[in-house]
């Protein structure tokens, strides 16, 4: 709901549970503390922090996530960044990793309103309209 201090405080609180009992740097590849980072990923983009998000995402590492369904949410939510912050070509890739990591996430809505937002740059990303037809999108 934009306050901003009280998701960081939540976030943050969840951080350090996470990190309990952890003192080396080897933590960040707990799948607990990935998974907070996870949440830290969506609380940022939703704050609209796109260009914070993917900095933090470059330090998640998806094959440390405990599922598909996981890993494929990772680059959907990578995507939504790059799509907020207006990297189309960044935010296709990133759906196309959501697809390999998990093929039954990408019919999601939030998959389809990308793809559907990405149909505009038909002509610079080749493939782009497989991939919205893939994810339920009506292609013309």
């Amino acid at each position: 709901m934009g306050d901003r201090p009280t998701a960081h405080g939540l976030i943050g609180e969840a951080a350090e549970a996470a990190e309990i009992g952890r003192t080396s740097p080897e933590a960040r590849t707990d799948t607990g503390t990935q998974q907070v980072l996870l949440h830290q990923l969506s609380v940022r983009y939703l704050l609209g922090d796109a260009g914070q998000a993917i900095d933090l995402a470059k330090t998640i590492n998806p094959a440390a996530l405990p599922t598909a369904e996981r890993q494929g949410r990772f680059f959907t939510d990578v995507a939504r960044c790059f799509d907020q912050w207006g990297k189309p070509e960044q935010c296709y890739r990133a759906l196309l990793a959501a697809e390999r990591a998990a093929p039954q996430e990408i019919r999601r809505g939030s998959v389809k309103s990308l793809a559907t937002g990405l149909l505009r740059h038909d002509r610079t990303l080749p493939g782009v309209r497989a991939f919205a037809g893939r994810a339920g999108v009506a292609v013309n």
